[in-house]
């Protein structure tokens, strides 16, 4: 009985020390397949999903400069990436933060492709334009290069019941924008010199980085929106085609048509970031 016993803990250990041994080589092989050899050519796709924002919001999906520019950098620092392909799907948002991720992918050093889901417009338009290459489905919705800004206005409706606003301010532009009285002229004029200020430096980036004609300029600063099979004619992009047609140009940038194509993923919010996003 005593032999019997001992056999039957000897396999007992035994079971588990080859147990913990299937997990380290899982474990190492994980690592293996993810390190980043100089001898591989890699293709990263970084995505550009949701609203373009300088924080994040519980309410909707965002992307902001924190959570892109370090992925850029990451793919221009490692040797075995080849080429950046942006996956973008977004209506566009904050102009600042916009800018700031456009500025940073035209200044990489690497071909860049960006592939346009969708849609694309506005501030992601303005990311996209920054890439060598556009591609993007036929029905893809893409442009409105334009700037925009706008209150709402209940004064009218205060005359009617009756009702006064009456505002302690430091200066007399200090409440400019509130939706309890009208603009005056002089702040109207303001906000027009911001929204075409700020317009200024959007189409002369797309002018520049996509060389359009005067016509094109024309057409597109009406802040229009077109679909992707129209928006070639305007310069806006390069070719259309499928993601896979995406893919294969992508390869052809990195002149390696047997590179793999790597997603570089943003960092989670911590706890800090969650609590300042509730409060």
């Amino acid at each position: 009985m005593k032999t019997a016993k001992k056999k039957e803990g000897w396999k007992f250990f035994i079971g588990i020390f080859v147990g913990m041994g299937i997990i380290v080589i899982l474990l190492l092989a994980s690592m293996l397949s993810s390190f980043s050899s100089p001898f591989t050519s890699k293709i990263a796709i970084i995505k550009i999903r949701g609203t373009i924002a300088s924080g994040h919001s519980l309410l909707a999906e965002t992307v902001t400069p924190d959570d892109t520019l370090p992925l850029i950098q990451k793919a221009e620092e490692d040797s075995s990436i080849k080429a950046v392909m942006f996956d973008i799907d977004s209506p566009g948002g904050s102009v600042v933060a916009s800018r700031e991720i456009a500025y940073a992918v035209a200044e990489m050093k690497k071909p860049t492709l960006c592939w346009m889901g969708d849609v694309a417009a506005s501030g992601a338009y303005w990311i996209a334009s920054s890439c060598d290459y556009i591609m993007a489905d036929p029905l893809t919705l893409t442009g409105s290069v334009g700037v925009t800004a706008s209150y709402l206005e209940f004064s009218k409706l205060f005359e009617k019941y009756g009702i006064t606003y009456e505002q302690i301010t430091s200066g007399e532009s200090k409440d400019m924008g509130s939706p309890f009285r009208n603009l005056t002229t002089g702040e109207r004029g303001k906000l027009e010199y911001i929204v075409n200020e700020t317009f200024t430096y959007f189409i002369a980036d797309v002018t520049s980085r996509r060389n359009l004609t005067q016509e094109q300029i024309d057409t597109i600063k009406t802040g229009d929106i077109f679909l992707g099979k129209d928006a070639i004619a305007l310069g806006l992009i390069d070719a259309t085609g499928t993601l896979s047609d995406a893919r294969e140009k992508a390869k052809s940038l990195a002149n390696d048509k047997n590179a793999n194509f790597v997603s570089l993923q943003k960092s989670g919010l911590n706890i800090f970031e969650l609590l300042g996003m509730l409060g």
